[in-house]
């Protein structure tokens, strides 16, 4: 046979993708006879020249899932886009002056090589870019579907406020720094707490469809818990404490354990702790603890292990129940937020851990009010009984159990909607809005007599089109200022305009933050040219719910909630076929440097995937990706892995000088079952999303072919198709020059045939691991041919050296051999 000349992965890989691009090979057909698959991967940020090693780790097992799917029948949507409006782009717009739509435009463009040099199938017809404006006029009208509904509301809270990039931040964008000061997480710029008005969506509105909606989604359980917890739905009853004639009211999830509060906490931004503060004993100690906690993000309160506060010297608290004569000491304690629940909650030390170690810290008095059903608590208390059992140091409800004693206590204090239950949230409503620059313009105008009114009527396609979108004007500079307003304030011309009766008005001058256009962007895919709608709904039908949506774990309960949100609304106002957005989640580990750490610029860790590309060939790293490890994992970047794959991309190409030329009568027996073998462990795994696995298949079969002298065609065709999910260009070469033709078409893509089939029998295991057990222990295992005789076995059984040394001195009583279950050795 004549060898054929070298891999050259660049050539191959500059041709095929030429051809499968301009072709739009993988399109997605609407209303297709086919079964539908909608592969969803979250779209980047677009900054920079080229897609980097996250987003390698975040697009290839997605990619690779979507070509199985593709080949095994199914009509696959699998589209691409960018989410580009937000800091970093007008950040270097402020430092270089140079347009952000310039830059963004720029790295989009570097970005779509990327994605083809590495043969991602995306249906580029149906590209969407959230700074397009025939993309945001549907941001902002969907925003007005909110403010219709009384679903976005302007509210003056406190807020993160960072000087240096003079925007409002979120509390997952705060950081702490070595000095315990707080800094943005972007930048690491000093932050401040202030209070600013600032448009809200009201996702508490939807706090139980967000928990309930969960059981229709196939999420893993640990996504499911991560946003039932962020919800933080709890059930109990509100009660007044008395405070100095102040009547405070507390949140219990166990009412049952009122008479056992010794103690009550309000949090810092409770609206009465600066009264008490100004008549407290200790004023100055109280002052110093509220600075210091001003400094503490939320998620930081609630995340110290240690619980801290101060007692109000000389203030005490009276229970709402007369024959309670305790006085019950107040305390201002970080760890109580003021916007979950009340911001005031009463202590239980002997019912709630937490509590338990305050009151051991503080020295409080612990009052055991519950007992088990069965008996008593040991006391001295070394820890709380946190269960619920029955009565007792409760007054007339002494023997009830803890439900009816809830029950009971409620309806007796009747505090709040006659006395029944109440249930409160966790989550708060979302700042939906940005004093920059690059972001979505809220559609909105300020009316010279106060009110608030939008730019266009939003229930028809008329009002949109006339006066949507409200695009993004040009500003002296992009600097935000240091009052808190918007760089859009600054262009008078722009912001002065007039309400609907021709009156002077002004628009609203903040936008939106990023996450607005990646609230629904997963169906502006679905539709992307569609002028008169956002979607079109019959579309929706065919393609919604997302049958597999792959992302980062960071935004388990960011964007995936906010999207819910968003989704749920838009099925109440009867504008998406589905409750649900996405059927399925799966979130996505990290690429680490060869140092096991982030990568970064500054330690010079970073891994280029293009230029990996550029060395071995883009195949060749989606197969390492693949091979380091399952999907949802974190790894390190490693030299070794990139050229094994390298290697067994060449010795692949090395194989088709074995293939015969035609279908032979007879295939080598050994080879067939190991190719039928292969074929249904490869096609098992990539089912499972174990692409790891299967590259080691792809790997182990590869080494049976290098030992054959022909590869009979047939079976070289199935391996062609089972390895071009992973390796496109490689497979589509070695396959068409099969073929041998001399014009492209689609149609002989091999993306576009049927993945190959194997038969059962054949891909049976030739034999078996059976474990030996002595006396009833396993001391050894053994692999045999499947359906070995009972002499075959007792022969090979006796002659390993392990089993031997057990049976030393000893004498078989009995051999017992159930062919590919079990051996069995039992003595005297």
């Amino acid at each position: 046979m004549t060898a054929t000349k070298k891999y050259y992965p660049k050539e191959i890989e500059g041709a095929w993708a030429k051809k499968w691009y301009e072709n739009n090979l993988y399109e997605a057909i609407d209303f297709s006879d086919r079964p539908k698959k909608y592969i969803l991967a979250e779209f980047p940020y677009p900054s920079g020249k080229a897609l980097h090693a996250g987003h390698m780790m975040r697009y290839t097992v997605p990619d690779v899932y979507a070509r199985f799917l593709r080949m095994s029948g199914y009509n696959v949507l699998f589209p691409m886009g960018w989410d580009a409006f937000g800091l970093p782009a007008e950040n270097y717009a402020v430092e270089t002056g140079i347009h952000p739509a310039e830059t963004t435009k720029e790295a989009i463009k570097n970005y779509k090589i990327s994605f083809k040099k590495m043969g991602y199938g995306i249906d580029w017809t149906r590209e969407i870019n959230t700074t397009d404006p025939t993309y945001y006029k549907w941001t902002q009208w969907l925003f007005l579907k909110f403010w219709e509904e009384g679903l976005a509301e302007l509210r003056e809270m406190p807020i993160w406020w960072c000087e240096k990039l003079r925007t409002v931040l979120s509390d997952e964008e705060v950081l702490t720094d070595k000095e315990e000061n707080k800094i943005s997480e972007r930048g690491e710029h000093p932050v401040e707490k202030r209070m600013l008005k600032q448009w809200v969506l009201k996702i508490t509105k939807y706090a139980d469809k967000l928990i309930d909606g969960l059981e229709e989604t196939d999420f893993p359980e640990a996504i499911k818990k991560a946003q039932i917890n962020w919800i933080g739905r709890k059930e109990g009853a509100s009660v007044e404490f008395e405070i100095e004639n102040h009547s405070v009211e507390v949140f219990t999830t166990r009412p049952d354990t009122l008479f056992g509060a010794t103690f009550l906490v309000l949090a810092p931004e409770h609206p009465l702790v600066k009264t008490l503060t100004d008549v407290s004993k200790n004023k100055k100690e109280i002052k110093e603890y509220l600075r210091k906690a001003s400094n503490k993000s939320d998620l930081e309160k609630q995340s110290q292990e240690e619980k801290t506060g101060v007692q109000f010297e000389g203030i005490v608290a009276k229970s709402p129940f007369t024959d309670i004569e305790r006085e019950i000491p107040v305390f201002v304690a970080d760890y109580v937020l003021t916007d979950y629940g009340t911001g005031a909650v009463m202590g239980v030390p002997a019912h709630d851990q937490r509590d338990f170690d305050f009151a051991k810290k503080y020295d409080l008095e612990i009052i055991q009010v519950i007992k088990p059903k069965d008996g008593m608590i040991a006391k001295p208390l070394k820890e709380a009984y946190e269960e619920k059992g029955v009565l007792i140091n409760s007054g007339k409800f002494n023997n009830l159990g803890s439900d009816e004693a809830s029950e009971e206590i409620i309806k007796e204090l009747g505090f709040k909607n006659k006395g029944k239950k109440e249930t409160t949230y966790k989550l708060r409503d979302w700042i939906f809005s940005r004093q920059r620059y690059w972001g979505e313009p809220i559609p909105l105008i300020h009316t010279e007599n106060g009110k608030i009114e939008p730019i266009c009527a939003t229930s028809d396609a008329k009002g949109v089109s006339e006066n949507l979108p409200l695009k993004l004007p040009e500003v002296p500079e992009y600097k935000p200022s240091a009052d808190g307003t918007s760089p859009l304030s600054r262009n008078k011309e722009w912001v002065q305009t007039t309400d609907k009766n021709g009156n002077s008005a002004k628009r609203e001058t903040n936008t939106m933050p990023n996450w607005a256009g990646s609230c629904w962007y997963y169906i502006r895919y679905i539709d992307p040219k569609n002028s008169e709608a956002f979607a079109d709904y019959e579309k929706m039908k065919y393609w919604l719910p997302v049958d597999n949506y792959f992302g980062g774990a960071e935004h388990t309960t960011m964007h995936l909630l906010y999207s819910r949100f968003w989704h749920k609304f838009f099925y109440d106002q009867k504008l998406v076929p589905t409750r649900e957005p996405y059927k399925w989640r799966m979130n996505g580990g990290l690429l680490l440097g060869l140092d096991g750490t982030k990568m970064s610029k500054s330690k010079g860790n970073v891994m280029s995937p293009m230029n990996i590309v550029e060395k071995y060939g883009a195949d060749a790293l989606r197969a390492f990706i693949c091979f380091i490890g399952p999907y949802t994992d974190t790894y390190p970047w490693n030299d070794n892995g990139i050229k094994a794959t390298y290697r067994l991309a060449t010795t692949i190409y090395g194989l088709q000088d074995k293939v015969t030329k035609e279908p032979k009568d007879s295939i080598s027996e050994k080879l067939n079952k190991k190719y039928n073998r292969f074929t249904k462990n490869v096609t098992e795994m990539i089912q499972n999303l174990k692409m790891n696995t299967a590259i080691s298949e792809i790997m182990i079969f590869v080494s049976e072919l290098r030992k054959v002298e022909e590869i009979d065609l047939e079976i070289w065709k199935g391996f062609l198709k089972i390895i071009a999910p992973f390796m496109p260009f490689l497979a589509e070469d070695l396959w068409q020059k099969l073929g041998g033709y001399t014009k492209w078409d689609n149609e002989t893509s091999i993306h576009l045939q049927k993945w190959p089939e194997f038969n059962e029998e054949l891909a049976k295991k030739e034999g078996f691991s059976i474990g030996i057990q002595i006396n009833g222990k396993i001391r050894d295992e053994i692999y045999l041919k499947r359906n070995a005789s009972e002499i075959e076995a007792k022969k090979a059984v006796l002659e390993k050296e392990k089993v031997q040394k057990y049976l030393e001195g000893m004498e078989i009583q009995r051999f017992i051999y159930v062919p590919n279950k079990i051996v069995s050795i039992l003595t005297k």
